[in-house]
This record gives C-alpha cells, structure tokens and sequence, in this order.
C-alpha cells in the first residue's frame, strides 16, 4: 500500500488529513518537525509529502529542498495558512508538486494527490527512477558521489569511474551526462563495453579508419561517449587509443569506466601510461553498497517500483537485515534479492522468512577483531595509493612504523 507522510506541527491537521486521505488508499506517517520528518522519509520511503509551510525551526522550503537531495524524484504538496505568492512561486520554484493554501477543499488535496499518483505511475512505466538511482540517498558516501558527479559534468576533462563488478557505474556515467548544462534530450549518450565487444569491433567502431574515430565517436559527438571496462582493452591497441582520446575529447564528453586499478597496471607495465594519465584526469570512485546501508530503504523502494511492486513494502526486521548484510554482489545482488523476496511474500510485506539464508544468518559473520582488521587493512591500503606507493609519507599519516605498509 502506498504511503504518504504529514509533516505539521498541529496534532489537528494530522486528524483532519488522515480522514481524507485513507480512504484513497494510503497509509499515513506522521512528523511535526522537519528534522523527523527527514527520518521517516529515510527510513519509510513515502510515496507523496505533504508538508506545512510555516514551521520551525526547519520550514517547509527548507525540508523540501533536503528531501529532493536525498531523491530528486520526491513528490511533495506544500501547504500554508497564507496566501503567498511569493512563497508559492518559490515552493514551485524548489520543486514542490502542487501548493495548497488552508483552509482547502477537499476536492482540492483528493484532486492534487490523484494528480500525484499519476506522475508515479508514469514515472514507474517509463522507468524514469532508474535513472537516478546511483545517486539517490543521504549516506555520506552518496554526498561523495554527487560531488564528483557534479565536478566531473563541469570539466571538459574525461572521466574514470572506478568500482567493483554490480555497483552500476553505468548509471553514474548517465548522471553526469544529465547533469551537463545542455539540452539533454538533444545531445546522444552512447556506450560501448570493452569486455562485451570483439577487438576487431572496439577497431572498427571506435578507432575507425586510419584511427582517426570510428561510427560510435561520430554517433556520440555533441554528446557522451561512455567506454565501460576500459581495463579490459587489449594492450596493443592503448597508445593508439591514446591519441584518439587525446583528439576526440574537444568533440565529445567522454566517460569511462573500470573494475581493476589502473594504477596498479601502469606499474606494472600491463595498461599503457599515456592512456592512463589520459582517461583518469577526473577520478570518481564507486562506491559499494555496503559504504550506503542508511539508503538501503530507498534503493529497495526504486527497485519495487520497477518491478511493478510498489504496493509492497519492507518490514521492519527485513529492512534491519538487508541494512546489516555486506551485499558482496553490490546492487545486482541486491535487485535480485528484491525480485525474489517481492514476488514469495504475503500480504505485499517482505518480512525476515522472504530473505535469503545468507542475510538471515548472522552466525556467518566475522569477529569484531576480525572485521577491525580487515577495515584497517583496506584503509592503510587507500592512504598508500593516495600517496603513490610512498611508504614513508603513509606511514606518518597513518601514525604507524613503514614496516606495517609492507603487505597493504
């Protein structure tokens, strides 16, 4: 059942509200503060906001605008005791679906949330969330991401993105290609996947004749050339890709993607300098999902709605251990789990039974002991990276001997 979330600091509107609203069907959350109503929305995942103007200390322009950071796609209905013009311009202006001023009818809120249905189910058919997911959420991690997403959109440099296998780095090429100043329905995005394709086609539709640019350049300029798993090109054909990088980047945003270190590669003589040093001048890392736990609710609301199931919802023991689990197969895991968990459960609620064995079983996980040193690990072995491989310079950042670096 779909939900929406009142956000009024008078317990009386809540009353009123709750009458006109259940019986189109939803359920209803409450807050009578911005800062609550930010952690339900987090937690909850409504599907519409109806918020009060006037409240302090946060007002309902300011929740707006936190809630839209955390989804761009949140529906929220502004409400006011005062007709504004001035604060209704501005609500429109932030994003807000509809402004209502009280007392209205309630033929008006019936016809505004009716309306608000509509653009969720158009949005569900054409799968215009999906779009958004990598950067949906509130989780440090996902702050991160948007920055980088963001710088990267405002240089003409190319970009790198780097991550595991599952964590979507497609959607992130996507977002930095919407988030350009130009028209967007104008300006073609166009991948090509080096671990997908044949050398001889990356020769043919990349390179092209002479390698002065293939079709897939000539298709993508204007626009956005994404080239996943740039790791993967074959080592013969990287310096000549090189200088087509080095030509083509005044024609086209270009954006690639990768699963190993680059770095680690140039080293050790297995992935051409030039190339690196090319493609890599805006680096954005991934990050997992396991790094974006608190956004886990969202991401399940994003993956029910494109299933078609947005009726169904996450209990509250479910949403405890897929918010615990590591999700070592980052979101192609967790889709797939979704799937299966929505399409077994009763009463369109994913409780504990309708989860894997593996998330259900918190017996499989590591000590604390174990899990410290494993975290460590990793982080000595990120400091030593930031500092190019010099042990010394880690080591005085880390507050450790240069001995411990040895195997990071």
């Amino acid at each position: 059942m779909q939900s929406i979330l009142i956000v009024d600091d008078m317990e009386s509107i809540h009353e009123m509200l709750d009458t006109v609203v259940q019986p189109l069907g939803y359920t209803t959350i409450y807050a009578s503060n911005g800062e609550d109503a930010i952690s339900l929305f987090k937690e909850q995942c409504p599907d519409i906001v109806l918020t009060d103007l006037r409240m302090s200390p946060m007002d309902g322009l300011e929740l707006m605008k936190r809630l839209k950071e955390i989804d761009p796609n949140a529906i929220v209905i502004m409400m006011s005791g005062h007709a504004d013009i001035e604060n209704a311009l501005a609500s429109l202006k932030l994003g807000a679906f509809d402004y209502l001023t009280k007392p209205f009818k309630v033929d008006q809120l019936m016809a505004a949330i009716e309306r608000a249905k509509e653009v969720i189910r158009e949005s569900i058919e054409s799968e215009a969330h999906d779009s958004n997911l990598a950067l949906l959420g509130d989780a440090a991690a996902t702050q991160t991401l948007k920055q980088a997403v963001a710088r990267a959109a405002n240089s003409p440099s190319p970009a790198l993105i780097k991550g595991a296998t599952g964590i979507q780095k497609s959607l992130i090429a996507s977002a930095i290609h919407n988030t350009l100043d130009t028209e967007e329905n104008e300006r073609p995005f166009v991948t090509f996947d080096c671990d997908a394709e044949s050398e001889d086609a990356f020769s043919k539709q990349i390179m092209g004749p002479d390698n002065a640019g293939g079709e897939t350049i000539q298709k993508a300029e204007g626009g956005t050339l994404f080239i996943a798993n740039i790791d993967t090109l074959p080592q013969a054909l990287q310096p000549s890709f090189g200088e087509l990088v080095r030509d083509a980047k005044s024609k086209v945003k270009l954006i690639f993607s990768t699963r190993e270190d680059l770095e680690t590669r140039v080293s050790d003589g297995t992935f051409d300098d030039s190339l690196f040093y090319r493609v890599s001048s805006q680096t954005i890392e991934a990050p997992s999902l396991k790094n974006r736990l608190e956004d886990v609710p969202l991401f399940a609301k994003s993956v029910l709605q494109s299933l078609n199931r947005e009726d169904v919802s996450l209990s509250d023991s479910a949403r405890s251990l897929l918010q615990s689990y590591e999700w070592p197969g980052n979101f192609v895991e967790f889709k797939e789990v979704i799937d299966e968990a929505s399409s077994n459960c009763s009463n369109q609620t994913i409780s504990e039974d309708d989860l894997p064995e593996r998330i259900r079983d918190v017996s499989s996980w590591t000590s604390l002991a174990e899990h410290l040193e494993k975290a460590s690990e990793e982080y000595k072995a990120r400091v030593l990276n930031a500092c190019q491989g010099d042990a010394k310079k880690a080591a005085e950042i880390l507050g450790c001997e240069e001995e411990t670096l040895a195997q990071a």
